[in-house]
């Protein structure tokens, strides 16, 4: 469709210009017939029609010997000159021959008007590839640039999604360090709850397997996961962790991040004391369109194995999957950090 409006535009502009001039013509020359005025219409049209190709196929060949990047106000210069000396002789061959065919005499003052509308429409037609050009390449500038933009985006994802994958495989040692360390007191002191933290133990990693290539999981999935991962950070920590998640059914079906939840919790934990005196309160729930985990402040005076990038990462990775930001709030008593729902 748009090639077939850009082929015709010239014709029907054309016969609008045509159809414009022989109006004025009828007022202009008001001895002239109908006729007449519908001859001289045709015959416009088919001239104006017949420049027309003349300055495309002359255009054509200037674009393989003299190319617009060469020098466009050269190439126009060419063009127009070129034009000027190949159509000149047309319009006065045709008034000799037909002056006395005609049915009114054309005054001298006539015929000045009629060459210089004829040089204007010359100037126009050349104009119009002219013009035509710079629209090609405007058009081709819009679209690299759109290209750019689009390729600099994916690369922007794929960098997040890289630095995603480093976070959740530095969660992944971290926590398998710290459970083997209590799986191994457990072991001597307490065999069956040893036991029983080796089942929710392989029920974690089976998880994180299962959904290893998955970037986005539904949240009903990622709650099933985090309630067996509380069971053994309550086995490993006792009193002196404390972790509720109360959410609705209605976002159950809503879409998550994987691990965020394990990443905030152990987040909270690798900053806080854990303590059976002073527990660290953990609270999970739903508010609308977001995911809020809210804890108590207790500052640990010193954190491990910790670059500070891990929230801004995540933050990040949310940014390329909605338009709604992660929302964090820090006081002295309390963090809580408000995540999305996909």
């Amino acid at each position: 469709m748009n090639y077939l409006q850009y082929r015709f535009t010239p014709y029907f502009l054309i016969a609008l210009f045509a159809a414009s001039t022989g109006i004025i013509r009828i007022y202009i020359i008001p001895q002239w017939t109908l006729p007449w005025h519908i001859l001289g219409f045709i015959v416009q049209t088919a001239s104006l029609i017949l420049i027309w190709h003349l300055i495309k196929w002359l255009s054509g060949r200037l674009d393989r010997r003299l190319p617009f990047e060469r020098g466009p106000l050269l190439r126009m210069f060419v063009q127009i000159l070129i034009t000027l000396l190949v159509l000149s002789p047309w319009p006065i061959l045709g008034m000799t021959v037909f002056r006395p065919y005609l049915p009114v005499k054309l005054t001298s003052q006539f015929i000045a008007v009629l060459s210089m509308m004829y040089v204007i429409v010359i100037f126009l037609f050349n104009f119009s590839f002219y013009a035509s050009y710079f629209y090609r390449n405007w058009q081709h500038s819009v679209e690299e640039k759109a290209e750019l933009e689009v390729q600099a985006a994916e690369l922007e994802r794929e960098k997040f999604n890289l630095q995603y994958h480093q976070l959740r495989n530095q969660v992944n040692p971290h926590y398998l360090f710290n459970t083997l360390s209590s799986l191994d007191g457990l072991i001597q002191t307490n065999p069956q709850l040893a036991s029983d933290f080796v089942q929710h133990m392989s029920k974690v990693y089976r998880y994180v397997l299962q959904h290893k290539e998955s970037e986005v999981v539904a949240l009903e999935e990622e709650l099933n996961f985090i309630t067996t991962y509380i069971k053994l950070l309550q086995i490993r920590y006792g009193d002196g962790l404390q972790i509720q998640v109360n959410i609705s059914e209605a976002v159950r079906d809503k879409g998550i991040v994987m691990v965020t939840l394990q990443m905030l919790l152990d987040n909270a934990i690798k900053h806080n004391m854990v303590l059976p005196a002073q527990p660290l309160k953990i609270l999970v729930w739903n508010d609308g369109e977001y995911l809020v985990v809210f804890n108590n402040k207790q500052l640990r005076s010193q954190v491990e194995t910790s670059n500070n990038k891990g929230l801004s990462q995540l933050s990040q990775l949310y940014g390329f999957l909605t338009d709604r930001k992660l929302v964090i709030e820090d006081t002295p008593e309390h963090f809580s950090i408000k995540i999305p729902l996909l």
